[in-house]
């Protein structure tokens, strides 16, 4: 093989792993931003008008399920939190216990 041709194989070869590893983002990851884009954070935030995302990293994964699921049910009729029931994937639920857990960072 060239040297031309190696350099070429080279660099799609490096082109690839970076494209793999861009793609293969973490699930907490994927909840960080879920939970943005659902507007979480807004309330999460330090300062907001909920506790921290990262108050709840000691909770169970299926506590916190039910509490982004159905919130008035695990919650509590009072909390303002929506609830998020049939509009998460499964996989985006687990992604945003996972972010939760990992400490909402």
């Amino acid at each position: 093989m060239s040297m031309r041709g190696l350099i070429l194989s080279g660099l799609g070869l490096a082109l690839a792993v970076t494209a793999a590893a861009a793609s293969a983002a973490t699930p907490a990851a994927e909840g960080k931003a879920l939970a943005s884009s659902q507007g979480c954070v807004m309330c999460h935030a330090a300062g907001g008008m909920a506790k921290p995302l990262s108050s709840y990293v000691g909770d169970s994964d299926d506590r916190l399920e039910e509490a982004i699921l159905d919130p008035k049910k695990a919650l509590g009729p009072a909390t303002m939190m929506p609830p998020f029931q049939g509009k998460l994937s499964a996989a985006q639920l687990a992604a945003l216990v996972a972010y939760i857990k990992a400490g909402g960072r």
